[in-house]
Parts: C-alpha cells; sequence; structure tokens
C-alpha cells in the first residue's frame, strides 16, 4: 500500500511541472509555426514584387524601348525618356501589386508609402541593369 501512496504523491508533486512544460512546449512550438508562417508570407510577397517588376521591366523593354530606339537616328534614349519610361515600369508594378498589395508590402517591411515607392524603383532599376547584362553578354558572347 505504502508503494501506491507514494506512486499517488509522486504523480501528485510532478503533475503541475509536467503540465507546465507540454504548456511551454506548446507555447514554443506555436511562436515557431508563426514564424514559419509569418516568413512564408514574406517570401511570398517578396517573389509576387520581383515578378510584377522583371514583367513591367521585360514589357515595356520589348514595346517601348526598342520602338524609340529604332526610331532614333543614334539609337539612344534621351535622359527625360528614361525617366518617362522607368516611371511607367513603377506605375505598372503598382498597378500590378494593386492597393492592398502595396499596403500589405509596406507593413510587412515596415515602410512608408514613399519607401515603398523607392524600393519599386530600386528594383526596376536592378531588373533593367539584369536586362542589359543578359543582352550584353548575349551580344559579345562568341558562337559556337
Amino acid at each position: 500500500m505504502e508503494i501506491e501512496h507514494f506512486g499517488f504523491t509522486m504523480l501528485e508533486v510532478l503533475a503541475p511541472i509536467l503540465v507546465a512544460g507540454l504548456t511551454w512546449l506548446s507555447a514554443k512550438l506555436a511562436q515557431l509555426i508563426k514564424a514559419k508562417v509569418k516568413n512564408e508570407y514574406l517570401r511570398g510577397v517578396l517573389v509576387r514584387l520581383d515578378e510584377a517588376v522583371f514583367t513591367a521591366v521585360k514589357e515595356l523593354q520589348q514595346t517601348v524601348v526598342d520602338a524609340i530606339k529604332e526610331a532614333t537616328a543614334d539609337g539612344k534614349i534621351t535622359e527625360a525618356e528614361k525617366q518617362r519610361i522607368k516611371q511607367a515600369a513603377i506605375d505598372n508594378v503598382k498597378s500590378h501589386l494593386g492597393p492592398k498589395g502595396l499596403e500589405e508590402l509596406g507593413h510587412i517591411l515596415g515602410l512608408g508609402s514613399g519607401s515603398v515607392d523607392g524600393l519599386i524603383a530600386s528594383k526596376v532599376e536592378a531588373a533593367v541593369h539584369d536586362i542589359r547584362g543578359a543582352s550584353l553578354t548575349r551580344a559579345t558572347a562568341p558562337l559556337a
């Protein structure tokens, strides 16, 4: 009988500790899951932004830039035209993301409206640079 009483007493003592431990573990697991979901969501938003920027820049390259270059004698674009095309790309990206997407992007990254515009402008510049670099690489690559 004394062994049974000892076991019951140990259970009474250990039960609150076990419950506290399980509660702590479940809270940590919930935090981990929440962080993973947040990271996946952030990654999804950034991928969507990158795709919108690349699509806008590529479209303008094919429709506007090439037409302007063909229409000029020296095949060069003026600074004013570059700025107009860049703004068109930014507007296109913002349109693609929509007001809710822009708001979510700003909220997730902790940016204000002006900072979101700056981020998009920077990404547009980077995409233009990447496309130019790819075009130059293809143009100068030796034929096999």
